[in-house]
């Protein structure tokens, strides 16, 4: 492909930090004028008053001007910038025909609960659009970006491939009609949505290319889920608080039969659930669960197509052991609130990599490094992760002599990283017997504290 010299000064100046781009300006007057007509525009943080001057001089100057842009990444405090203002701008921005990629994210710096941002119609209507990307970043839900304010608007957006909706406020009918009207979509997410009426079914239907499928809500009810005729959908992740799997032990219903990199939080229960799991993907290779909602003591898994596999339980749930029966698994994970590591056993694997995430908030003992160290024996290179989150002082009662006797093994060599972090400065210091057990159970060759 051929650039004209603007559109390669303009190239050169999108590899550079901002801050180098605005100084290439005063190399040459085409060097200025490459950077006053950018194609990308990009506002991160948009706060004080000056920044909002200068987004609204430049949005203004590149509508007045007539200047075609591709990209508009924006990051505003809706605090700090008149609703009508940028509301306004926004919707004129999105009538541009030339406009592939739009970004928006509205943050608050205060809470404000009268206050509603809408984002107009015509967005909808640009038909290179390619991605769609909006996030509300406000805590409460009724308080977020609208999204539409039609319930079945009118869509030209047919070249979209990737739809991100992060905490917005959209009709249950409108976003359905947006996800049978774009059958060009490769990636959809979908986390924290708000409707009027609620959630009560969301259809992904007839989409060819659909490739990536996330869903994350909090809603304490279980919408139904309608998705047919996506034949390559690979990568499914599905999380909702306080609810259960969205999908019959039949998953090839839901066209789900071809993923193989699953992701589902809270809604894995029982036996029941793992076994609604193997039946109904059968070409799995990751899998990652949540086990907030797992009712029993011990978790025994049975995969014959797994590689990757995740597990994270937080909220101090406790298990005593883990079996995985998985003959092709090569890494392993496992990422507690527990001070408690349970029994692993991998009786049929390939394992080559395993990782072990800890959250400490009360006093770790022996034991506990008695236990990692035999949990180090399970793979040929090994991770470990620590957070130490209590805010009060904790004693650690930790006797090195007893703990020397008690290991049978000498320090394992094949961690490859320790990390420790601290939420504040009662953490142990660097002279803590805290550490001294570490390196007395393994020798890491990097640790970042």
């Amino acid at each position: 492909m051929l650039l004209n010299i603007e559109e390669l000064i303009q190239l050169i100046q999108s590899h550079l930090p901002v801050y180098e781009r605005a100084r290439t300006t005063v190399l040459s007057k085409s060097w200025q004028h490459a950077w006053s007509t950018n194609p990308d525009l990009s506002f991160p943080v948009v706060r004080g008053e000056n920044s909002t001057e200068l987004v609204d001089r430049t949005l203004k100057r590149y509508l007045r001007e007539n200047i075609s842009f591709e990209k508009l990444d924006l990051e505003i405090d809706i605090n700090k910038w008149k609703f009508s203002l940028a509301e306004k701008l926004i919707g004129l921005i999105a009538t541009k025909t030339c406009l592939k990629e739009f970004s928006l994210s509205v943050m608050s710096s205060y809470l404000s609960y009268d206050n509603t941002f809408t984002l107009s119609d015509g967005l909808l209507l640009c038909e290179n659009l390619t991605k769609i990307r909006v996030h509300g970043t406000r805590r409460r839900e009724d308080n977020c970006v609208r999204m539409t304010t039609s319930l079945h608007p009118v869509i030209k957006c047919v070249s979209l491939r990737e739809l991100d909706l992060y905490r917005v406020s959209i009709r249950e009918e409108a976003l359905n009609h947006i996800l049978s009207s774009c059958i060009l979509l490769v990636k959809i997410r979908l986390e924290q949505l708000n409707s009027c009426n609620g959630l009560k079914t969301i259809k992904a239907k007839n989409l060819p290319f659909l490739y990536e499928l996330t869903i994350v809500l909090r809603n304490w009810y279980s919408p139904a889920l309608e998705i047919s005729n996506v034949p390559n959908l690979r990568v499914f992740s599905y999380k909702l608080w306080g609810a259960w799997l969205p999908f019959t032990a039949n998953a090839h219903s839901m066209s789900l039969s071809n993923v193989t990199e699953l992701s589902l939080g809270r809604v894995v229960s029982d036996y029941a659930c793992l076994d609604m799991i193997t039946s109904g993907f059968p070409f799995l290779e990751s899998l990652t669960l949540e086990l907030d909602t797992w009712k029993l003591e011990s978790f025994h898994f049975t995969c014959a197509s797994i590689k990757v596999f995740s597990l994270v339980c937080m909220y101090k749930k406790k298990l005593s052991d883990i079996q995985v029966f998985a003959p092709k698994l090569v890494s392993f994970s496992f990422d507690s609130w527990s001070y408690i590591l349970p029994d692993f056993l991998f009786p049929v694997s390939s394992l080559m990599q395993i990782e072990l995430s800890l959250t400490l908030n009360c006093p770790v003992d022996v034991y506990f490094f008695v236990e990692m160290r035999d949990a180090l024996t399970l793979a040929p290179k090994c991770n470990i992760r620590i957070t130490y989150s209590n805010y009060e002082v904790i004693p650690l009662d930790i006797d090195m002599d007893d703990l020397r006797r008690r290991l049978l093994l000498p320090p394992a060599t094949n961690v490859q990283q320790l990390d420790f972090k601290v939420h504040n400065e009662h953490g142990p210091s660097e002279r803590s017997p805290f550490f001294d057990a570490f390196f007395e159970i393994c020798h890491p060759k990097y640790v970042f504290a």
